[in-house]
């Protein structure tokens, strides 16, 4: 009897799904500026870094800054900026800014270029020592 009750419980739980969400949707958005925040120190962690404000403007405030993302090639590091959609909230009509704080910390000491989507003619040399 215990036996087909844990069968049964088994088999109720295998048939539940999680919901997915209805309401999100992920793109991405140019970066509109940035500004430079400073150093970090060298840490256990890794030679040091810097610290980036990134700033987006949205027509609406459905839309928010979800993260930052990076693409590395060699030196080079592509900095994106994706934002979450609420299609099921009740939205303002007006434009707004939002930033997020980019961290950019390596273990590898060297010289590394940043480019920004939808800045294409910033690039931002930063020298780890």
């Amino acid at each position: 009897m215990r036996t087909i009750s844990l069968l049964l419980i088994f088999l109720l739980f295998a048939g539940c799904k999680k919901e997915t969400d209805r309401c999100s949707q992920y793109g991405w958005i140019d970066i509109n500026s940035v500004r430079y925040m400073g150093k970090t120190p060298a840490s256990s962690q890794g030679a040091g870094g810097v610290f980036y404000d990134v700033y987006t403007t949205f027509a609406t405030s459905c839309y928010s800054l979800n993260r930052l993302v990076e693409t590395r090639q060699a030196d080079t590091i592509l900095i994106k900026a994706e934002y979450i959609y609420n299609s099921c909230a009740t939205c303002t009509q007006s434009s707004s800014v939002q930033s997020k704080t980019y961290s950019f910390i390596t273990a590898t000491p060297g010289t590394y270029y940043l480019k920004w989507e939808g800045i294409p003619s910033r690039v931002d040399t930063v020298h780890i020592p």
